[in-house]
């Protein structure tokens, strides 16, 4: 199922929660954490909107480097 970057924002919000709540080690969900910011932030600085779903954009451009700016 594919998520919107608003949904890959709020799972990167959880995860950060998670790591003070349980106390999960961060060192395992870091690069988790960094993917999905770093996905959602790219995307949006591009022009994407909230709405737009991740997964589809990567699968077709392979990483959002390569995704091109929203007209």
């Amino acid at each position: 199922m594919a998520v919107s970057i608003l949904e890959t924002l709020q799972n990167a919000q959880m995860n950060l929660q998670n790591v003070r709540v349980i106390g999960v080690g961060i060192i395992p969900l870091l690069p988790v954490i960094q993917n999905q910011l770093n996905n959602a932030i790219g995307l949006l600085e591009k022009g994407y909107s909230l709405d737009e779903e991740v997964e589809p954009l990567l699968e077709e451009y392979g990483d959002v480097e390569s995704v091109p700016e929203k007209p």
